[in-house]
């Protein structure tokens, strides 16, 4: 059978929307990010500051506080990634992504404020995370909504590494900005970014498309979509679990955990902090996409199912546009979820096991890390699939004039006359 969703059929505006999606996630991660070598700074005696042009903090966390700050963020985001499931499904995704950076660019700046007391931190991650829950779920009900299921499995891998990638900036710049400005300046610099972003986004995407307006929210269509949701099938499918949990299961090492192993494990002074963090997560951001061209290739040869589980560590959020692509905003908002639940608890599990911040406290979370990973790729290889699900096929309606929407097989779509936003 003749493949028509190539990746040659991607249209201009399709790709520069491709391109905002990895912006708004490179920049969001970015800032969520350099909060944790941010702590590596509070925790410091303010009399041993290592700032000596600049305004210093008032206060000196400790381990447990260092935790929870960084947990605190998961308590947001949480029921957020839910809402923005349901919100990318039955509105606008575009617009739902965009908010979603909007708002939590303007509450991360706010953080230069608020990181002077351990409460007030404490709301600004809640208040970040209740923002920033919203986008990856909105990510892929963009890309649900504008690119056929085929395109979205072979762009997603490219997008989603803007989160390692985004990682990394944080990181790596936040050890160099902290000690050459003020511990403030990476909210600053990080929270302007992102509002610029989304300003010029909506711009470019919005006003300068002549006031058009994307209708795929506004049919009726959408109100019968939300009454079908197949939640039961959803929750007992073991292909659904099987690619939750391989996402999930990353976050039992947030990356936010690095700055505080390498200073605590390794002695790393702050500004090199940054610079071992970031090479781990850099090198993960490359790989994804690489790793993503060699799974395209392989998808020619062999099965989806095949090529998912021999990539499965690096591709992972492809993987949901194979087996539910109609419901890949609502899986995304319940996978995501759990992920805040892992996230949420497992800084607050490592500052337990570390109290005396000692290597050897440090090795068994690795071990920990290791696993929970070894466990992950398992149940995937034994249960994880690449082919759509029986009950996430849609079937043609054949009889009222209009249709549904048909197996991604049997469904072809004029991506060269689609509008990003229709009138």
């Amino acid at each position: 059978m003749t493949e028509v969703n190539s990746m040659e059929t991607i249209t201009t505006s399709s790709k520069l929307l491709c391109v905002l999606l990895f912006t708004g996630i490179l920049l969001q991660y970015a800032g969520r990010s350099s909060i944790s070598v941010v702590l590596v700074e509070l925790q410091k005696p303010p009399g041993n500051n290592t700032l000596t042009n600049v305004s210093k903090s008032q206060v000196q966390y400790s381990q447990f506080q260092a935790g929870v700050i960084l947990s605190s963020v998961y308590i947001g985001m949480l029921p957020s990634s839910l809402i923005g499931g349901y919100l990318a499904y039955r509105f606008s995704a575009i617009r739902v992504f965009l908010a979603s950076i909007g708002i939590s660019s303007i509450v991360h700046g706010g953080g230069a404020v608020m990181f002077d007391d351990f409460e007030t931190a404490v709301t600004q991650r809640i208040l970040a995370g209740m923002a920033e829950g919203l986008s990856e779920p909105a990510t892929f009900g963009v890309l649900n909504q504008y690119l056929s299921p085929e395109q979205s499995a072979r762009v997603s891998p490219f997008i989603f590494a803007a989160i390692f990638l985004g990682q990394f900036l944080g990181i790596f710049a936040t050890g160099f900005i902290t000690q050459r400005l003020v511990w403030q300046a990476p909210f600053y610099i990080f929270g302007g970014l992102g509002i610029t972003c989304a300003a010029v986004s909506v711009v470019f995407a919005v006003a300068g498309m002549a006031k058009k307006r994307d209708a795929l929210d506004r049919n009726k269509g959408d109100i019968k979509k939300m009454k079908s949701i197949p939640v039961f099938r959803i929750f007992t499918s073991t292909a659904v679990w099987a690619s939750i949990l391989l996402q999930a299961a990353p976050y039992f090492w947030d990356p936010s955990i690095l700055p505080l192993y390498f200073s605590q494990s390794f002695g790393t002074k702050t500004e090199l902090v940054g610079v071992l963090a970031g090479i781990p997560i850099l090198i993960f951001g490359v790989l994804e996409p690489l790793f993503a061209l060699v799974e395209n290739t392989l998808c020619k040869h062999v099965s989806t199912t095949a090529a998912r589980k021999s990539m499965a560590v690096i591709v992972g959020d492809a993987n949901i546009f194979d087996i539910a692509p109609r419901y890949a905003s609502v899986i995304s908002g319940i996978c995501r979820a759990i992920c805040r639940v892992v996230g949420l608890t497992f800084p607050l599990l490592v500052t337990a096991i570390t109290k005396n911040k000692s290597s050897q406290e440090w090795s068994r979370v690795v071990l920990i890390k290791a696993c929970v990973l070894a466990a992950t790729a398992l149940f995937f290889g034994a249960f994880g699939s690449g082919e759509e699900q029986p009950w996430a096929v849609e079937v043609p309606q054949g009889q009222s004039g209009g249709t549904q929407p048909g197996s991604r097989k049997d469904h072809k779509v004029d991506d060269e006359n689609r509008p990003l936003f229709k009138k």
